[in-house]
């Protein structure tokens, strides 16, 4: 694996980004019928509010919702989703987590046995996702992209200008 490992309690081991090499901290498209769903939060005053965004409802199991509780149980007595300040401080002890784009965030994974944990911290915003899949369900062979697509020889066609005489 090309990604650093965090230590944050030996249960649940944080990667991120190492050498900027960020695409074990992403999936694609291709891996939504591996997403089980994604559990958003915000911070408030003195407590966290957290909403569930569906994703393949077959993949969600009594086993994954008491993961879940425990991993998010965890990272509130033991890690970044303990308080605001715990995530701001949390992300600036892992700048290489930081990505950018249309926001800034904080990228990092986490994998069990069985699932894989994609955490999205926005310390600006004071909000969090967990993206949570499926490990088995995960497809290791996508596709490989045709660079040469763009640039390949065309047949010409041959425009039909009908018969001499």
């Amino acid at each position: 694996m090309s990604s650093k490992q965090i230590s944050l309690a030996d249960k649940y081991p944080f990667f991120d980004a190492l050498e900027g090499d960020v695409a074990p901290l992403f999936t694609s498209k291709m891996q939504e019928a591996a997403r089980v769903g994604c559990l958003r939060g915000v911070f408030g005053s003195s407590v966290v509010s957290t909403d569930w965004l569906e994703g393949n409802e077959a993949l969600k199991s009594p086993a994954f919702d008491m993961e879940l509780r425990d991993l998010v149980e965890t990272l509130q007595r033991n890690g970044p989703l303990k308080d605001f300040q715990s995530m701001r401080q949390f992300c600036l002890e892992h700048p290489q987590a930081r990505m950018s784009g249309s926001q800034t965030f904080y990228a990092f994974r986490i994998d069990t046995q069985r699932y894989r944990y994609h955490l999205r911290l926005f310390p600006q915003k004071g909000k969090f996702h967990i993206f949570c899949y499926q490990a088995d369900q995960m497809r290791e062979d996508l596709p490989k992209p045709d660079f040469n697509y763009a640039y390949r020889k065309r047949a010409k066609k041959k425009k039909d200008r009908g018969e001499r005489t």
